[in-house]
């Protein structure tokens, strides 16, 4: 095979399937992109993923681990723009890694009110900007540990709202926007193998921030995050995935910010905005497998809740979703699959399409 066509096959995401991590260090995908979700409905655009691998300088160093760095631009049926870029890259012998996000949105959406009994007959539509910024940069303090300082900005501005809705009122904090100016500590231990899909390893990341008006904050709060997902390989390419994940916040914190219960990462089966509050709970199980060629099935449940109180939470409003999902691997090297997943959940069904692993 030419060096072109090996090209072309890696640009595409095709490359043979006995190709393993150890061996494909570094590539481009670039796709045409179409996907679904409750909160956009159809969306199209385009993506990029380059990852690669740092090779190590001595021998007593080892490879580290893939970085990537990923673009996206889409425009969706509900006329929002979303253009972003993320990063997550390790240096040699993994010293140190770098994670970041740039963004910028146009976006109408939906708001049904704060609190996690809200109805689907209160939803009013809105539409605001935003440009985001975050860069985190993290320490290796033993051989899966790194630990290290974040600084988030974000402006959100250009804000229309229903006639004579709740946001057009005034009463709810960050209803004309501002800025939201953030210094983070970060603490995360990752064992994954592969930070695209994991198949073995650990990832757990503490996090918390203090919106302050000394650093130009527009509001003053403060929010404690906690992730940890775990994977165990039950057997070749049969891989038991757990995801928990908590977020609280503190002070007068804009809507925006709060808590959301739903989305394609947790708690599949609730647009991403249905629910919001201060705090949310929540956990997921997910069974992964292969059923032929590049495809694979998942099955996934899970459960949670935004809440400003804990007497909040009762059983009669608890979120739970259960669904299944379709995959399709792009990259058998990386394992960067294509999904299409259905999610159902207390108000019905929804299905998402996407790229990557939902966690």
């Amino acid at each position: 095979m030419s060096v072109n066509a090996q090209a072309q096959k890696k640009l595409f995401g095709f490359s043979p399937l006995s190709d393993t991590i150890a061996v494909e260090k570094k590539g481009f995908l670039l796709l045409p992109l179409l996907y679904y979700t409750p909160d956009t409905r159809w969306a199209f655009g385009a993506a990029g993923v380059y990852y690669f691998k740092i090779e190590p300088k001595y021998e007593h160093e080892r490879m580290t681990r893939v970085s990537y760095v990923q673009f996206l631009a889409d425009y969706t049926q509900n006329n929002q723009l979303d253009t972003w870029g993320v990063w997550n890259i390790f240096t040699r012998n993994e010293n140190y890694l770098f994670k970041g996000e740039l963004r910028y949105r146009d976006f109408p959406d939906r708001f049904y009110g704060i609190g996690n009994a809200t109805t689907k007959d209160q939803a009013e539509k809105y539409a605001y900007n935003l440009v985001s910024v975050k860069n985190l940069a993290l320490k290796r303090i033993s051989p899966s540990v790194f630990v290290g300082m974040d600084y988030h900005f974000e402006y959100e501005y250009n804000f229309s709202y229903t006639e004579g809705g709740m946001l057009e009122q005034g009463t709810i904090a960050g209803y004309k926007g501002g800025i939201g100016s953030a210094i983070g500590f970060v603490g995360l231990q990752d064992s994954r193998d592969n930070a695209i899909n994991a198949h073995s390893g650990r990832l757990v990341e503490i996090s918390s921030y203090l919106y302050t008006k000394a650093l130009g904050s527009t509001f003053s709060f403060f929010n404690l995050n906690g992730i940890h997902q775990q994977y165990w390989a039950l057997k070749k390419n049969h891989i038991l995935a757990m995801q928990n994940k908590v977020r609280f916040s503190f002070g007068e914190v804009p809507f925006l910010d709060m808590s959301t219960a739903g989305g394609d990462d947790i708690i599949r089966g609730y647009p991403k905005n249905r629910f919001r509050d201060h705090h949310f709970l929540g956990t997921q199980l997910e069974y992964r497998y292969p059923l032929f060629w590049r495809f694979g099935m998942v099955n996934f449940v899970g459960v949670g809740d935004v809440f400003n109180t804990v007497s909040d939470i009762k059983m009669q409003t608890l979120k739970y979703s259960i669904g299944s999902g379709l995959r399709f691997v792009v990259n058998p090297a990386e394992r960067l699959n294509i999904r299409f997943d259905y999610a159902w959940g207390r108000e019905g069904g929804y299905f998402y399409f996407s790229v990557a692993e939902a966690f």
